[in-house]
């Protein structure tokens, strides 16, 4: 066959192209080990009680499921590969382009997914963009509603649901009742929610048992209010009562032969939840394989009240997510019963409240995920948002946010006087939070104010060569402010100990402080 030009042109865009898959494979794998390799592992297996990515159905199908995960993390209860995980995924949106998230996702499909196809860029710009609203992180429920897997027959055939309409304390008789609802669900899945009811109504479930080998099959049954479970036309479970989930269910064994076997799930619901919890393990299966769509194991532990506190004078501190500020907030107790919430995000404490510090019963038992809220009262929000600006109006530290421009997201520079730059503790445990930016610097330092009343000591210094506005509180209602004190919605009283004059706008509910550089601020902080 001839060679013509056209040929040789085509031949050179296929090795092209196969060069920039490579090279995007190779770049995807290269982020995958840094970033994602100590969690799911570089096998894809999983490390340390984590979920793998081997043998999950979440890295297959429509990209947008994953590629809405990476860009803002995944917290709360999510099955993985028949295995409940408890789990908090960070947000990478921040921090990996569209390019990289594109590549270690076609990686992460290709690898681990069965080769499922790449990830595009442009599919990867066109989520970021429906999304940049999002500020917390995914669900499983969410991300399934909008982007479910497909459904997965099971081993029970010709499955027919019937519901009935009625209030009942016991098992009725279920052939003398006139059915409401009747349907086929071919995927083999027992879902209460086919009844399109929520209080007063039953179900009765029927369908052939295909059990792949002879041998001894244990059935797990639970349901939430009562119900029954017929296998072979006997009856060998019974949740009686009318009762939740977990404390009732019931586990039997039974020896079938290879092949067709009638089963039958009668269920009641009279208020309240409705669950219906069936699976089984034949003689080769390790795990349990569900044939209801809510699953379900031991009866779930008791959660676990575990304070933490201030000890012999010691301020507490926790380092996890807490409710109502920013994913990277530095809880503080002191051992006067005040207590602050420090957003490294905002550079600002955006929390203050009274009483119990934390309970850390929620994260530090198996894994618990979302925030937790503080363990006290009179809970405060002072503030949302960056708390350190400069008192020009001109930035110094420059970071990329979305913006909207002529219907295409794109990224515009946002400026900032500060960033966050840790902080220290000193032996009682109060903190300084440090910031600093070009040609700024501030250091923000808490500790317990003696005096019969509870109060806080703040002091805030500026370094640099700009000064400074601190936000000290922000969308709170303020009354009978001056030049040296103001007190915010919720009795909190905030006062100037030495130092500039504090800046009430009752108009804007803002109460800030200008510092310029070298200059330091002692302020008080007490509730009435």
């Amino acid at each position: 066959m001839e060679d013509t030009p056209l040929m040789r042109t085509s031949s050179l865009l296929a090795l092209l192209a196969s060069a920039v898959f490579v090279t995007a494979a190779e770049d995807g794998a290269q982020i995958y080990n840094s970033l994602c390799g100590a969690c799911h592992g570089p096998d894809g297996k999983g490390l340390n009680g984590l979920p793998p990515l081997v043998g999950s159905e979440w890295p297959k199908g429509a990209p947008a499921r994953s590629i809405k995960i990476v860009l803002n993390g995944l917290s709360g209860p999510v099955e993985v590969a028949g295995k409940s995980y408890n789990i908090d995924m960070p947000p990478q949106g921040a921090v990996l382009s569209d390019e990289k998230i594109a590549a270690v996702l076609t990686y992460v499909r290709k690898s681990f997914a069965n080769g499922a196809g790449p990830v595009s860029v442009d599919e990867v710009k066109s989520v970021r963009a429906a999304t940049a609203k999002r500020v917390t992180p995914w669900t499983a429920d969410e991300l399934l509603k909008a982007h479910p897997f497909p459904p997965a027959k099971t081993v029970l055939k010709n499955l027919v649901g019937t519901m009935y309409k009625g209030e009942w304390k016991t098992l009725p008789d279920f052939s003398t009742l006139k059915p409401a609802l009747m349907e086929d669900f071919n995927a083999g899945v027992i879902d209460v929610a086919q009844s399109g009811q929520k209080d007063a109504f039953a179900m009765v479930w029927t369908a052939q048992f295909d059990a792949p080998v002879d041998g001894k099959y244990t059935f797990t049954f639970d349901c939430d209010d009562f119900g029954a479970l017929y296998v072979g036309g006997e009856r060998i479970a019974e949740i009686k009562g009318i009762g939740p989930v977990g404390k009732r269910v019931k586990e039997v064994p039974v020896i079938l032969k290879k092949g067709l076997t009638p089963i039958r799930v009668e269920y009641v619901e009279y208020s309240g939840q409705e669950v219906v919890v069936l699976g089984y393990k034949g003689p080769k299966d390790k795990a349990i394989k569900w044939l209801s769509k809510t699953k379900a194991g031991k009866p779930a532990k008791e959660r676990v009240f575990i304070p933490i506190e201030a000890k012999d004078g010691v301020a507490a501190i926790y380092r996890n997510f807490i409710d109502k500020t920013t994913p990277r907030a530095i809880g503080i107790g002191f051992p006067n019963g005040l207590n602050i919430a420090y957003s490294a995000d905002n550079l600002a404490a955006e929390l203050i409240w009274t009483g119990k510090f934390m309970d850390g019963g929620h994260h530090w038992t198996d894994r618990g995920a979302g925030n937790e809220p503080p363990a006290g009262t009179n809970v405060i929000k002072l503030s949302d948002g960056q708390a350190v600006q400069l008192a020009s109006g001109d930035g110094a530290v420059v970071r990329f946010d979305r913006t909207k421009e002529e219907k295409e997201w794109k990224f515009s520079p946002v400026k900032l006087a500060a960033e966050f730059k840790g902080y220290d503790l000193d032996k009682a445990g109060n903190p300084t939070f440090r910031s600093a930016g070009e040609g700024t610097a501030l250091s923000d330092a808490w500790a317990p104010a003696a005096g019969a009343q509870p109060s806080l000591t703040r002091t805030l210094k500026a370094g640099g060569d700009k000064p400074l506005v601190v936000v000290l509180a922000r969308d709170l209602a303020l009354t009978g402010s001056s030049d040296t004190s103001a007190e915010l919605a919720g009795g909190l009283v905030v006062r100037v100990v030495s130092g500039p004059a504090l800046k009430a706008d009752a108009a804007t509910k803002t109460l800030t402080l200008t510092l310029k550089p070298g200059e330091t601020a002692v302020l008080g902080y007490s509730f009435r």
